[in-house]
């Protein structure tokens, strides 16, 4: 199911205390970059308007033990905090206890901002740190192919080949 970002909260609360999807629980909460080449598939005028430039898209995993069911929530981040200018998605951590820990790891690595989030502390990256590791910051699609060459301490760029 996609969802749009105002009406999540609610859609959560409802998940959480319909007699239809009782017991449900929260699995995980992961994210993932679409590809496509950012800078050549729009220009820089129509970038502020076009909600498919913020290619992260965070996923929410429930589980109904009921019904013996898995419901997949799928959001686009697309609205941005003010105060920290990324990427802003409302915190479920009052409705699900165990939303804290996927929370605060889908923060670290892909720098999604969870707004009223209360325990903000890093995982596994160093206090202060906010690289994102999982955020690519290269296009993911292209005409060229990079890669290190460890011999003569290079960046190579060649063209694109594919081999079977």
């Amino acid at each position: 199911m996609h969802t749009d970002e105002s009406f999540f909260y609610f859609f959560i609360i409802h998940l959480k205390l319909s007699s239809l999807f009782y017991s449900t629980q929260l699995i995980d909460i992961f994210g993932y970059e679409l590809p496509f080449n950012k800078n050549k598939l729009v220009s820089n005028k129509k970038k502020q308007n076009n909600p498919l430039i913020n290619s992260n898209v965070i996923v929410y995993n429930f589980h109904s033990i009921m019904n013996q069911q898995r419901f997949f929530i799928f959001l686009n981040e697309n609205k941005k905090n003010n105060y920290f200018n990324k990427p802003s998605i409302n915190s479920i951590t009052e409705l699900f206890l165990n939303a804290n820990w996927l929370e605060r790891e889908t923060s670290e690595l892909h720098g999604v901002f969870f707004s009223g989030k209360k325990d903000t502390r890093n995982l596994m990256l160093q206090y202060g740190d906010t690289s994102a590791p999982f955020k690519k910051s290269f296009p993911s699609i292209g005409l060229k192919e990079i890669f290190y060459d460890s011999t003569t301490d290079l960046l190579i760029q060649n063209p694109v080949s594919i081999q079977f």
